[in-house]
């Protein structure tokens, strides 16, 4: 009998030990991670493919991986609800973005004229002269570059006028690309970033340990800092996709004329000049004569006939 209770006793005690394990395992498992890593891996699971994410989903959709992490951090649901304004759907009829650009060589009778033509074609259209640049040959043949800016829509009707200014169209070209699925799919990012953005702020007004203010403040500076790039990058497209581009390069057609006027006035400037340089360079001549070279000849005929002298007397006495 003795025996059998102190058997009941040690199972009783080894069924209590246990229970006790199994206990103190699931109360760890169940402790809060840190914040700065659940942070990441909840937004790590919503942005890292965000064409998996239904567009125009709410933003309890976005943050429920991070919720599920926070343990008793979780969002209330007012703050939920608050968020789902920014992932409003997008229109499944994208409009259409197109970059558009043009290219003409044109041979014109005067460049001058043929520029204030374009340029009144162009602010006809609703555009503008972008850039210009004009120089002239040693033939008095002026030559430039032109490249002006119109609205996408009236690009074709506007590069068929600017032909009509030249004489001749040496060479024209055009380029267009379709660039709509790029800027749709720019827009879906700048969606969720936003979105990403909204919920880091709401974590932040959750969070009240100085560690974690910082970790989530990074985290927001990061999304915004891609948030700007992305808005610039749709900035610069729509920018290429308002605005169609033409690039004009002009020459004037050779004319037969006098490339300078007569000036008989100025030919006799000219002449009187070179008279005065031509006398000044004989005059410095007879100086350089007189003062330098007929001494030295003078010097040097005396040594010679000195030694002619000596010669003469020495060697041919006889």
């Amino acid at each position: 009998m003795d025996n059998f209770k102190k058997s009941f006793v040690v199972g009783i005690g080894v069924i209590v030990f246990l229970v006790a394990v199994v206990a103190a395992l699931n109360m760890s498992d169940n402790s809060p991670r840190p914040l700065t890593k659940s942070i990441r891996n909840g937004m790590s699971m919503v942005s890292r493919d965000s064409s998996m994410m239904p567009i125009g989903g709410s933003a309890k959709n976005l943050a429920s991986p991070m919720m599920e992490s926070y343990g008793e951090r979780s969002f209330p649901e007012t703050a939920q609800d608050s968020i789902a304004p920014d992932m409003s759907p997008i229109s499944s009829e994208v409009q259409k973005k197109e970059i558009k650009n043009g290219n003409l060589g044109l041979r014109v009778n005067n460049a001058d004229s043929a520029t204030e033509k374009i340029s009144k074609i162009a602010k006809d259209n609703g555009g503008e002269v972008f850039s210009s640049n004009f120089y002239q040959t040693d033939k008095n043949i002026k030559n430039g570059n032109v490249e002006v800016r119109v609205p996408v829509r009236e690009f074709e009707k506007t590069f068929s006028e600017i032909k009509d200014v030249a004489t001749l169209v040496i060479r024209e070209s055009t380029y267009g690309q379709d660039v709509t699925m790029e800027y749709s799919d720019l827009q879906i990012q700048l969606k969720n970033k936003q979105t990403e953005e909204q919920a880091f702020l709401k974590i932040l007004d959750q969070t009240g340990k100085i560690s974690d203010i910082l970790d989530v403040t990074q985290e927001v500076a990061r999304v915004r800092g891609e948030i700007e790039s992305l808005q610039g990058r749709i900035r610069f497209m729509d920018s290429q996709t308002d605005m169609a581009s033409i690039s004009i390069s002009m020459t004037e057609d050779t004319n037969v004329a006098f490339s300078d006027k007569w000036r008989p006035a100025q030919v006799a400037k000219e002449t009187i000049n070179m008279l005065f340089k031509d006398m000044q360079g004989f005059v410095n001549f007879l100086i350089v004569l007189v003062i330098r070279v007929i001494p030295v000849m003078f010097l040097y005929s005396l040594i010679i006939l000195a030694v002619y002298f000596i010669v003469k007397r020495f060697f041919f006495k006889r």
